[in-house]
């Protein structure tokens, strides 16, 4: 087979090299003579590097970084600012611009034969259209989905359709690879890789047929943990939307009136001191940590508790862990659904996070074994549906080698 050029593009956050498979889907075509480059932020260049992919960093990926959400706001207040903030953090139309143009530079440079995007390198979709090059998108399916329409999704959707159009005009360009129902996302007419089930995906309506569903495998042990008088409970809001110490700071409060360990991960965000600083105020006794090895911690947890993102969400089926969803924007209120759905876990809205729910919903999910039987159930199916082996093959017949 005649060697491809593939440009995959993230923004700089640990979990958005993941998806499931993301990082290791680009390092099995690199495995098989592909030439892969790795486009990002620096601040992930050393995770890529260390894979043996070569690395661009660029000066923007179209993200912002927004400070901490002040601890005393009220849990509707801090649902509120949430909504309103995620549009700026990622669909920011000066930073697309600028990401549009380094991406650009390289592509004219290098000339890949396709560009590969997770979910919000929202700038590969424009430089895609722009440069007319084959996309291929991995972490969400496409499709259409049946979203409850309240009155504060209808205010989401017009916010974004605005904003969307915004950008697309200050760029010149159509917007040819976006869909903003029920949230901004980029959308390939070839491929769309999912490593996770067609079945998890319960709120959608229908499947495009370009969507190819894999599952994932653990590279540490399964757990199969008793119900435990000190259960370990992970507390954290992946890499993203990691700026509210109410969130830390409620969620270990519980677990450790339940007799729990919490074990707080509380990101790398430009803001993480002030974040710690806030969170150590409130837990004084609580060991804080910046980062976790998931195949190493995953296996020794009972319970995790997190925002909904996509690759803390895979980790946790494919090691068969209950979970705790507090979605914050976008597509992590789905996700949580869909936890529920699958009954491997419940969610909790921003707005009722009181420290009473909190203990409530922990205590149930810990003392209720059908939530870690149906993990482990969950899991089992992810392990038989394939990885990022298997997701390269799909890559590779796209372009037509």
């Amino acid at each position: 087979m005649k060697p491809q050029r593939w440009l995959f593009v993230s923004v700089p956050l640990w979990g958005h090299l993941d998806y499931g498979g993301y990082l290791e889907l680009a390092v099995a075509l690199a495995r098989r003579g592909h030439r892969v480059l790795w486009a990002s932020g620096p601040l992930v260049q050393e995770t890529v590097v260390r894979r043996g992919l070569p690395f661009v960093p660029l000066p923007s990926v179209g993200w912002r970084w927004l400070p901490p959400l002040r601890p005393d706001l009220s849990p509707m207040e801090r649902q509120r600012q949430r909504r309103e903030r995620a549009l700026d953090t990622w669909l920011h139309p000066e930073e697309h611009a600028r990401t549009l143009r380094a991406l650009g530079s390289w592509i004219e440079t290098w000339r890949p034969d396709g560009l590969v995007a997770e979910p919000f390198a929202g700038a590969a979709a424009w430089a895609a259209e722009r440069y007319d090059l084959p996309l291929i998108v991995v972490g969400f399916p496409a499709g259409r989905w049946s979203a409850p329409r309240t009155p504060e999704a209808h205010e989401d959707l017009q916010r974004a359709q605005d904003r969307l159009a915004h950008v697309a005009a200050e760029l010149g360009l159509t917007g040819r690879y976006w869909r903003v129902d029920p949230f901004p996302q980029i959308t390939s007419p070839l491929a769309h890789i999912v490593f996770f089930l067609a079945a998890w995906f319960s709120d959608l309506e229908v499947l495009d047929p370009q969507n190819r569903f894999f599952g994932g495998h653990p590279k540490g042990l399964i757990p199969n943990l008793p119900r435990s008088a000190h259960p370990r409970v992970l507390i954290t809001l992946g890499s993203t939307f990691t700026e509210d110490p109410a969130f830390f700071i409620g969620a270990a409060r519980a677990v450790q009136h339940l007799g729990g360990e919490p074990v707080v991960v509380l990101g790398r965000s430009p803001f993480a001191l002030e974040l710690r600083q806030a969170v150590r105020r409130a837990l004084p006794d609580v060991p804080l940590h910046d980062w976790a090895d998931y195949d190493q911690i995953f296996p020794t947890l009972n319970l995790v508790i997190h925002h909904g993102g996509m690759g803390t969400t895979h980790t946790a089926l494919i090691y068969g862990v209950p979970q705790l969803i507090v979605p914050h924007a976008g597509e992590q209120h789905l996700q949580a659904r869909r936890v529920e759905a699958a009954g491997v876990g419940r969610a909790l809205r921003p707005s009722e996070a009181t420290l009473e729910r909190w203990r409530e919903t922990i205590a149930g999910l810990l003392e209720e074994s059908s939530f870690r039987e149906q993990a482990q159930r969950w899991a089992a199916r992810m392990h038989a549906a394939g990885g990022p082996e298997e997701a390269a093959d799909v890559l590779e017949g796209r372009l037509g080698g």
